[in-house]
């Protein structure tokens, strides 16, 4: 979807002589979310600043501590953002699409990296370095209260996610993860037809705080009541009614 604007990136940033292929690229920008209410003029200057990069699935683009000196905007693939432990377990956190933006509360404190991020599948980024992005912030004040929102919507979603946990059983937490992500990724798709998870059972468990077998009796449970379907890597919602009706149970 977002990458068809943006796909030719790869071969051509940051040398352009095609003012179609510029415009398509701003048109691109102007779909992530911080930069949505800037018009085309305001974002051209970013266009020769952004830098692709391409990731393997599995592959870590950055860990928890790290210096934080860029962040991403996805354009195509998708990314999980989780933190460990100090026994090495792993909790994931939020997961990202084409579109989205990560890594920017680094750039905005000069901290290090709060969480890791990684690749769920091969997986295309533009980056944008600090010093750039602070350039850019400086220039264009709306940004920064796009971002103020942004972090403040992330932060209510955490706040939720952590009540859930605490409140809710985990087949609902599930119904509610898998509404939420096919929400994220439904392509307009209507109320009958079925939505898509690409999203494996140790990656579900993980974000909603539960072992991966109670969360496969979950989804077992739902399977039999032809509420979805599962394979590998794979959760196909065949009834979203039936599955909001259990995430409000």
């Amino acid at each position: 979807m977002f990458g068809q604007g943006i796909a030719r990136l790869n071969e051509a940033l940051p040398a352009r002589d095609s003012g179609e292929d510029q415009l398509a690229d701003v048109e691109f920008l102007s779909r992530v979310s911080i930069f949505a209410n800037l018009d085309a003029e305001r974002l051209q200057p970013l266009i020769g600043k952004l830098r692709p990069r391409r990731y393997q699935r599995g592959e870590v683009i950055f860990h928890e501590d790290d210096p934080g000196d860029r962040m991403h905007i996805i354009v195509e693939g998708s990314v999980k953002i989780s933190v460990a432990s100090e026994d090495g377990r792993e909790k994931n956190i939020a997961l990202f699409k084409p579109g989205d933006c990560f890594g920017e509360m680094a750039l905005l404190d000069g901290s290090n990296r709060s969480a890791t991020a990684t690749a769920m599948e091969t997986l295309e980024t533009l980056v944008l370095m600090r010093d750039d992005f602070l350039d850019f912030l400086s220039e264009n004040p709306q940004v920064a209260a796009d971002i103020t929102r942004l972090l403040t919507q992330r932060l209510r979603k955490a706040n939720q996610s952590l009540a859930d946990t605490a409140f809710l059983d985990v087949p609902t937490r599930v119904a509610k993860q898998l509404l939420t992500l096919a929400a994220s990724d439904d392509g307009g798709a209507g109320p009958s037809e079925p939505r898509v998870v690409a999203l494996g059972q140790d990656e579900l468990a993980s974000l909603v705080g539960a072992s991966r077998e109670t969360v496969s009796r979950a989804l077992t449970s739902y399977r039999r009541m032809g509420i979805l379907t599962t394979s590998h890597r794979r959760i196909v919602i065949i009834d979203i009614m039936g599955l909001e009706r259990m995430a409000s149970a």
